[in-house]
């Protein structure tokens, strides 16, 4: 996950049933792979997230993830291997296993929680910002996480 990734997109969270609040984390395999997913402790590991690669660059893949504030590990599942991300923070867990890490701060102020609205793929987004776009298709996410579709 790149630093980059960290900020813009936590501006405004989601609240769980349970009243948790989540955030839109984009996760980035920069590594290449012909078939790469993403797991962590964010799911419990136990769903492997597809991810899709970037438009104009195979060698990176991306997945969007609703993740709760607090310390996360991660593996990336490529070509049928679990790799760490060599290049981010990184630590030993249990029997020798290396798992990429990342801290969701817990935020300055809680997200308030705005009625939903609900789009079809037949309106034009009519100036919604990327994050109550992004916002929206994790709300929609199975397990809450999307990988990310190259534009058209």
């Amino acid at each position: 996950m790149y630093a980059a990734d960290l900020n813009p997109a936590r501006e405004t969270g989601r609240v769980t049933p349970a009243g948790m609040v989540l955030f839109p984390i984009q996760f980035t395999w920069p590594h290449g792979g012909r078939s790469v997913f993403l797991s962590g402790s964010f799911n419990r590991w136990t769903e492997l997230v597809p991810m899709s690669q970037a438009e104009g660059n195979p060698n990176v893949f991306q997945a969007v993830c609703a993740v709760p504030h607090g310390c996360h590990e991660y593996k990336f599942l490529v070509d049928g291997e679990w790799r760490h991300d060599q290049g981010q923070p990184h630590r030993n867990g249990e029997y020798g296993i290396v798992n990429t890490f990342d801290t969701v701060p817990v935020p300055a102020e809680v997200p308030q929680v705005q009625p939903r609205t609900e789009l079809n793929n037949m309106e034009v987004d009519n100036g919604l910002t990327h994050t109550q776009l992004m916002s929206y298709y994790l709300s929609q996410a199975r397990f809450g996480c999307i990988p990310i579709k190259p534009h058209s």
